[in-house]
């Protein structure tokens, strides 16, 4: 691997002000809410109530980085809390600005919602990112928005062949190849989680995903011989060491203990 993993994953909940002058609901956010996914029912034809990208607002990023050159891994969400959307996107698009070894981003349906989210959010709030703009030396066509370069990994696409098979959810790969998968919350929770003031359990839920996708990455990686046996117990055991340290996370500690015996294929 020939540059820093970047892993990250958002959360994200309808963005009541965007309901409110698009759609003219009133009421409190949990009926505006609930307004809006009607109305995308309904615009849908009953196929879907989940919103279109622009009408998301952005409540957690987290990152799951780690660099094979020096071994470093580190976990966790920017900003302060659910509600410091601006700042998120201005500390995810830091780490995307350094001057040298680009960081290779990593989603799962990364291309279809987490991205053009960040795009949408990103303009409203005014906040400039040229480096997530930036091309791969020569490679003009290898960014982070292009679909079949690996600046931008949206590991779902890719494992299945770009839409050619049947997409899975992360809860369900990560359960087949023996990771725990989900623990904290699901998904569709995250409105009721905020609304209640939970954040810290939103970002750990968050942050949890990022690092499921990161190790799918990894066993990815392995299986397409970019990484060695060696090198996916290394970074395993890296992993594994900064998690079981976590005390005062509990569901980082239950994971590294977990990952201990993961993939059961791998002498450790």
């Amino acid at each position: 691997m020939d540059r820093p993993l970047a892993a990250f994953d958002i959360e994200s909940i309808p963005d009541v002000e965007a309901g409110r002058r698009l759609l003219g609901l009133e009421g409190d956010d949990a009926a505006v809410m609930d307004g809006m996914r009607a109305w995308r029912l309904a615009a849908s034809d009953g196929r879907t109530d989940f919103l279109q990208p622009p009408l998301h607002r952005i409540v957690t990023i987290s990152l799951a980085w780690l660099d094979p050159e020096s071994g470093s891994f580190r976990l966790g969400s920017f900003g302060r809390d659910c509600s410091d959307e601006k700042r998120q996107l201005e500390e995810l698009f830091d780490v995307l600005a350094k001057p040298k070894r680009a960081p290779r981003l990593i989603s799962w349906n990364g291309n279809a919602f987490d991205l053009p989210v960040l795009r949408y959010r990103a303009m409203l709030h005014g906040v400039a990112a040229p480096h997530f703009y930036r091309t791969d030396g020569e490679w003009k066509y290898n960014n982070y928005h292009g679909r079949y370069h690996d600046l931008h990994v949206d590991l779902m696409d890719v494992l299945a062949g770009y839409g050619s098979s049947d997409r899975v959810g992360l809860d369900s790969l990560c359960r087949i190849v023996g990771l725990p998968g989900k623990t904290v919350t699901e998904g569709q929770n995250v409105w009721r989680h905020v609304l209640a003031g939970e954040h810290d359990l939103v970002r750990t839920y968050c942050e949890l995903d990022a690092l499921l996708t990161l190790l799918l990455y990894l066993l990815w990686s392995h299986h397409r011989g970019r990484v060695d046996d060696g090198a996916l117990k290394r970074h395993l055991d890296r992993i594994v060491g900064v998690l079981t340290q976590a005390k005062d996370k509990p569901a980082w500690v239950e994971m590294g203990e977990a990952l201990q015996s993961w993939p059961a294929w791998l002498s450790r």
